[in-house]
């Protein structure tokens, strides 16, 4: 994806704002209002208000309350997973351009809703994922080719947490999954940028924590992915209570290796000697802006549309797989157990 190409020439659009006085929305409150009008805010919870007041917009409690009166062109949506495909499929009934916190849709089945949806208004959905803004990993996309054909990946990504996960992402109903659907999203979405689909994927889900064990919700996940069209396979390993917070990935090809971290990427060449190096010490910021100013400036350009559908149902549809091929082991375990 490209980076930041916003024209002075486009009008500011006109935002409401959906889930702003959580963590997400205040991150993203500042960035938006420098390219676009932000004419309300939607939040039920109780400090709402006072956040509305003190960044100068309306305050609605609900979304049909902003519907019947505010005037806008698109949304920035950040809200509790259960909570995504509601909110789009009513934006879009009403013409309505959305800009989402991930993931685009829990379901392969809601993934078609949506772009159905989206297509029959000639409306687009983005899903915001800052790594496709980052340089770093735009490097590497760009210099996947330089190290051959790739036959191996492994993609560490790891939190710290020392307690339980909390909030909502600890709640089986407002979740609708553990760390592959929070944390793993974001790094489907980056190989989904690099290789083909997986064809297969083989999961193990561990529990750190007694409560999340009971309420289905993964504390860590392994995957075994395998592409048998281009005889690649590739592991990822993705948890919350991690002894330090890192992120890592390392592809190897035939001609060389590729060293991806969130500051660097190094491409390597056969036996390890460096060739090249990328690093980038900019703010998460820089990434935050450029990724909200490309989405609004693209809001109606129907080919990055389209491609952003197709990348987002594949990743949509590789994690439900993985969701439903452990809810049937599970039922055929509980069945013979019985």
């Amino acid at each position: 994806m490209p980076g930041d190409t916003s024209k002075n020439s486009r009008p500011r659009s006109r935002v409401l704002v959906i889930g702003f006085a959580g963590h997400q929305g205040k991150e993203y409150l500042p960035l938006l209002r420098e390219t676009a009008d932000v004419v309300g805010g939607v939040d039920p919870a109780p400090t709402a208000p006072a956040v509305a007041a003190a960044w100068g917009f309306p305050h609605y409690r609900t979304l049909g309350e902003a519907l019947e009166k505010a005037d806008f062109d698109a949304a920035l949506v950040t809200v509790p997973h259960s909570e995504h495909f509601p909110v789009c499929t009513k934006l879009l009934t009403h013409g309505i351009h959305v800009i989402k916190e991930k993931p685009f849709a829990v379901t392969e089945q809601e993934a078609r809703q949506l772009i159905h949806l989206a297509q029959r208004a000639d409306r687009s959905v983005f899903t915001l994922l800052q790594r496709n803004f980052n340089p770093v990993f735009r490097f590497a996309r760009e210099n996947l080719a330089r190290i051959g054909e790739p036959y191996w990946f492994s993609y560490d990504y790891h939190f710290n947490l020392a307690r339980p996960t909390a909030g909502w992402r600890a709640s089986r109903e407002q979740a609708m999954g553990g760390v592959l659907l929070d944390m793993g999203y974001h790094l489907m979405d980056v190989l989904s940028g690099m290789f083909p689909e997986p064809a297969r994927v083989h999961s193990a889900f561990v529990h750190h924590y007694q409560e999340m064990r009971d309420r289905r919700l993964e504390d860590l996940v392994s995957l075994m992915c395998s592409y048998p069209s281009t005889g690649l396979v590739g592991s990822l390993r993705i948890s919350r209570h991690h002894y330090e917070k890192t992120e890592h990935l390392c592809v190897l090809g035939t001609e060389g290796a590729l060293n991806v971290a969130p500051g660097a990427a190094v491409l390597h060449s056969v036996g390890g000697p460096p060739l090249e190096r990328h690093t980038w010490e900019g703010p998460k910021t820089d990434t935050v802006r450029s990724m909200i100013t490309h989405h609004l400036g693209h809001l109606d350009d129907r080919a990055y549309r389209q491609d952003h559908f197709r990348r987002q149902l594949a990743v949509v549809r590789t994690i439900d797989r993985i969701y439903r091929d452990r809810s049937r082991e599970r039922n055929e375990l509980a069945d013979r157990c019985a």
